[in-house]
């Protein structure tokens, strides 16, 4: 008997000391019919349990002989509480004080507590973050670690609430435009659409960034810096929303040392922005969007609803 207590204490302890990227899934099926002229592969976020919203977006780009892979997305709903208490923030004491926090200890059977940061060891993430919201930034994750390691220079990656506002192959023009103006190594994300957008279809933009108690940016004005490069292109600070973002290698390297080295903390839209030296981009009029007041399950499974 206490021999199974140790063993069980020593894989628990190391579940807890596990990195990150031991947590994202791995993807072994892909093709090469997943690409257009300047991105080497196209990738679509979707649950397993949503194939409903897979099929409406796949349906606007198929036309225009678009056709992303199907990635099944980390349900952050199902992961473990051993897991998510693996790769959130460990608090210190030398850490920012004064933040909110919402943490899930181990001996509550999954629920969910909110308090300022203080506990020296406890696992946080941002006030209200979701394990739904933790399973959108490990499938994200999931996908940059891939498309790095699969050599890819250029990746295009939406989410399944996209809305295709006008025809996506200029996307491959918009690419040579923008390598054009600041060149190809001086750029790292580039988006869809001009803002993300409210459930009434207006634009929320972004102006700031989200606290964290263990990075402090080199350039804190920089988010609310926003300027036109051309007629077509605009360069953004910060902005919201990861349904739809061609990004460069160079971007996938950011990402994925940020949160590596700072560990898991924010929604993927605010983590996507803290890299001191990466570089955002925009389109000025939209090509692929977000559809407004989409089926979301990012704050509680509501796909339990369909059974």
């Amino acid at each position: 008997m206490i021999k199974w207590v140790v063993l069980s204490c020593v894989l628990l302890f190391n579940i807890l000391h596990a990195a990150i990227e031991d947590y994202f899934k791995k993807i072994s099926d892909k093709s090469a019919s997943h690409q257009i002229r300047n991105i080497d592969f196209i990738y679509m976020i979707n649950l397993d349990e949503r194939p409903e919203k897979y099929q409406i977006s796949l349906e606007q780009i198929a036309p225009y002989e678009i056709f992303p892979y199907r990635f099944s997305a980390v349900n952050g709903w199902e992961l473990s509480l051993a897991a998510i208490n693996a790769m959130g923030l460990r608090y210190e004491s030398w850490m920012q004080q004064g933040i909110w926090g919402t943490f899930y200890p181990m001996q509550h059977s999954g629920s969910h507590f909110h308090e300022i940061m203080q506990v020296n060891n406890e696992n946080y993430f941002c006030h209200c973050m979701s394990k739904g919201a933790i399973g959108i930034v490990l499938s994200h994750l999931s996908i940059l670690q891939d498309a790095y390691d699969s050599g890819y220079e250029t990746i295009w990656v939406m989410e399944d609430d996209i809305q295709v506002i006008r025809n996506p192959l200029i996307l491959s023009d918009l690419i040579d435009e923008l390598d054009n103006l600041v060149g190809k190594s001086n750029w790292d994300i580039l988006f869809t659409d001009q803002d993300t957008k409210g459930r009434d279809g207006r634009c929320v933009p972004c102006f700031s960034y989200a606290q964290r108690p263990n990075f402090f940016p080199l350039d804190p004005e920089k988010f609310s810096k926003r300027y036109n490069v051309s007629p077509n292109l605009r360069y953004v600070g910060a902005r919201y929303g990861a349904y739809s973002m061609i990004v460069r290698r160079s971007g996938m390297r950011k990402i994925l040392n940020f949160i590596k080295n700072y560990s898991l903390f924010l929604p993927f839209d605010m983590e996507y922005t803290q890299p001191d030296q990466i570089r955002l981009f925009t389109v000025i009029d939209d090509v692929v969007s977000t559809l407004p007041a989409a089926l979301s399950d990012n704050s509680a499974p509501y796909y339990l609803q369909k059974k």
